[in-house]
């Protein structure tokens, strides 16, 4: 029997409160930025990211993260003339890319820019911070 007592889920982590909020960090890089960067030093930078994880999940704030393919890897999808069209590439125009994400619920922008500036990324990268103000779930 699974007994469920206020302030946390069946699986022990903490709920949000109704006054958190959900934001998006989102981790920009520039692919030249990894060019000379050896084996030794990524998996090291991977581990970091790992163990950064790890706090969040601790934290009980992460709600989902993911490491995205390259960007010459995708698609973008558009209207033109009334139709759906599709390219290949980044939507974002230039040299930065996002390489990944980090959906965190926290009481406010203090506490999401304050993870932020703890994501390992930020050495190589910067980390934009954006609250979502709607989602449907």
């Amino acid at each position: 029997m699974v007994v469920v007592h206020p302030g946390t889920s069946s699986l022990n982590q903490p709920n949000p409160t109704e006054n958190a909020m959900k934001f998006m960090l989102m981790c920009q890089f520039q692919p030249a930025a990894f060019a000379n960067v050896s084996a030794a030093d990524g998996a090291q930078m991977m581990e970091a990211m790992m163990g950064f994880n790890h706090q969040l999940i601790q934290a009980g704030v992460l709600l989902a993260a993911g490491q995205l393919a390259p960007p010459e890897t995708s698609q973008r999808v558009f209207a033109k003339a009334g139709r759906i069209q599709t390219e290949d590439g980044p939507a974002l125009p230039g040299d930065t890319q996002i390489g990944g994400y980090y959906l965190i619920d926290v009481p406010g922008e203090p506490e999401a820019t304050g993870w932020a500036a703890q994501c390992p990324a930020a050495q190589f990268g910067a980390i934009e911070v954006r609250q979502v103000v709607f989602s449907p779930l």
